[in-house]
């Protein structure tokens, strides 16, 4: 019973070589599609777990391929960053890859993440950059590893990077209120140097400028998360008062603001002001909040992103190449 399955035992179960059971667990090797077949079947009643670690390193250095590719992520307090890590994991199982986790608290644990990614052997890195710092993508850079960055572009066009089309995210948002008739107007920004939030926020503004609404109130949360959202409308709650809409950077801004909004202001949503988010976590279908959001394309971006990661180790994508993905306006309660 506590005896590890071995290769050798699913040869000798099958009736077949050692070499075989290898080839048929190895993508791309040359074997009998009926062979692989019976030996995947009879590995899986036995309990067989190939040694993919061991097979790596037994590798030549110029042809090994572990097959981990590392997601570095930072602030899980944000629900979407737990929703883009299990739809990234996901396509990546997809494609028969191993995501591995890397989960930054502080931006400040970003070497010594890094330092312990350096001793695993991976073939690539996506890193997902919308709740860390600028600095964070050359850091990243020094591991010397094919690197897909989403949420924040590569400053000095080393890496490809995988992005919601940010500044049409806020023209929905604008053209939203503008349609509603509303015109006191409110923007919850999330990070000061988080190019979503920016780019959201531009995009918003220059909309609302163009149909003649100028005077936009802008409330720093400085994060993207719940707490953040709750906090903020807590210290501008005349300025909310005096609104009739709001446009948050992030969903969990947004379900933050609304819950002080609706439990210690009394306000009516969207009675006395209507609110939008940004990024349609699962939360936001939620029939407690039924939250009207700008969606992010999720599934697209993880598709992308090992698409970019596949055309690098390829060679055959440009180290600057930026794609951007158009979000999606998702009219619901709020």
């Amino acid at each position: 019973m506590n005896k590890k399955v071995t290769a050798s035992d699913v040869a000798e179960y099958v009736g077949v070589s050692r070499s075989a059971v290898s080839r048929a667990f190895t993508e791309g090797a040359s074997i009998n599609a009926t062979k692989r077949d019976q030996i995947l079947k009879a590995a899986q009643k036995l309990g067989y777990q190939p040694n993919f670690f061991a097979r790596t390193l037994s590798t030549p250095a110029q042809k090994a391929r572990s097959n981990l590719v590392a997601i570095l992520i930072s602030d899980f307090s944000n629900p979407y960053q737990s929703h883009l890590f299990e739809t990234l994991s996901s396509v990546l199982q997809r494609y028969g890859k191993q995501p591995m986790l890397l989960n930054v608290k502080q931006a400040e644990d970003l070497e010594a993440a890094l330092m312990r990614l350096s001793g695993y052997q991976v073939d690539g890195v996506i890193a997902v950059m919308g709740s860390l710092p600028i600095e964070s993508v050359a850091q990243c850079q020094k591991l010397s590893l094919p690197l897909v960055t989403l949420g924040r572009s590569d400053p000095a066009g080393q890496s490809p990077s995988v992005q919601t089309d940010n500044y049409y995210a806020g023209f929905l948002a604008a053209n939203y209120f503008i349609e509603k008739g509303l015109s006191r107007i409110g923007f919850v920004a999330g990070r000061t140097d988080g190019q979503a939030s920016n780019e959201r926020f531009k995009g918003f503004y220059e909309t609302l400028c163009k149909s003649g609404i100028s005077e936009i109130v802008r409330l720093e949360a400085g994060r993207y998360g719940y707490r953040a959202g709750y906090d903020i409308a807590q210290q501008e709650s005349m300025a909310l008062g005096r609104l009739e809409g709001v446009f948050c950077a992030s969903d969990a801004l947004a379900l933050g603001l609304i819950d002080y909004c609706r439990q210690q202001l009394g306000l009516a949503i969207p009675g006395q002001l209507s609110v939008i988010g940004c990024d349609n976590v699962p939360l936001a279908d939620w029939q407690g909040y039924q939250l009207t959001t700008v969606a992010q394309p999720v599934e697209e971006i993880a598709e992308q992103a090992y698409v970019c990661l596949e055309q690098v180790w390829q060679g055959q994508l440009e180290t600057n190449t930026i794609v951007r993905i158009k979000p999606a306006l998702i009219d619901r309660k709020t």
